[in-house]
């Protein structure tokens, strides 16, 4: 029994890897094909941006998702296709940048034509996946609320709504007349909702003492 587990679990991760290799190989297939990429002449730049696309799909399935993402951010500078954007997308997806994945994936799809339905197909998929992994923050304000702003990671907020956030640490501030009055640090997880409260003491005002008086 304790060796069948290790020989499954090699086997398990031997189809994941097969299944990436597919879906690269099958979206490279499209994205070689798409009429900007098809119908341009190949020349000397095309043919260096098919081998850079290439160097992204390999490295996409080694995992080593940031050299990918340079591969086809480098391509997309010089000839963009909603087949390359989706590549973008799925590099910042895996490297935990949830928010920008979906927007790169919704920019992919605005301009994808006919001619890429499994890619349009694919973006669609990703984009339905990253709704529900999407983490959620709740915030909530308690005690002297007058007057006060909520920033979460430096950006104004609504109370008592959920925001779409990437995995990972954030930190909630409030503010009254520009001056934090109270603080929290937390992380969020995929497809949880945190709720985060940040309590406002009320401003203390001291009692004038007398002219002369001596301090307490």
């Amino acid at each position: 029994m304790s060796s069948a587990a290790p020989i499954s679990a090699l086997r398990r991760r031997a189809r994941r890897r097969a299944a990436a290799l597919a879906l690269a190989l099958a979206l490279a297939s499209c994205a070689l094909l798409s009429p900007s990429w098809g119908q341009a002449q190949d020349d000397g730049a095309t043919r260096a941006l098919r081998l850079q696309f290439a160097q992204g799909l390999t490295l996409e399935v080694a995992g080593r998702w940031a050299d990918a993402l340079d591969r086809f951010e480098a391509i997309a500078r010089q000839r963009p296709t909603a087949n390359v954007a989706f590549h973008i997308g799925l590099c910042h997806e895996r490297l935990g940048r949830l928010r920008t994945a979906e927007r790169t994936y919704q920019d992919a799809r605005a301009t994808a034509r006919a001619a890429a339905p499994a890619v349009l197909a694919e973006i669609d998929a990703r984009l339905q996946d990253l709704e529900g992994r999407m983490p959620r923050i709740v915030l909530n304000l308690a005690g002297a609320t007058e007057g006060v702003t909520l920033l979460l990671d430096g950006e104004v907020a609504q109370p008592s709504r959920a925001i779409r956030v990437d995995p990972g640490p954030h930190v909630a501030v409030a503010l009254r007349h520009g001056i934090p009055v109270a603080a929290s640090a937390f992380s969020s997880h995929e497809r949880r909702t945190r709720f985060v409260t940040l309590t406002v003491h009320p401003v203390s005002i001291g009692v004038p003492r007398p002219i002369g008086a001596p301090r307490p």
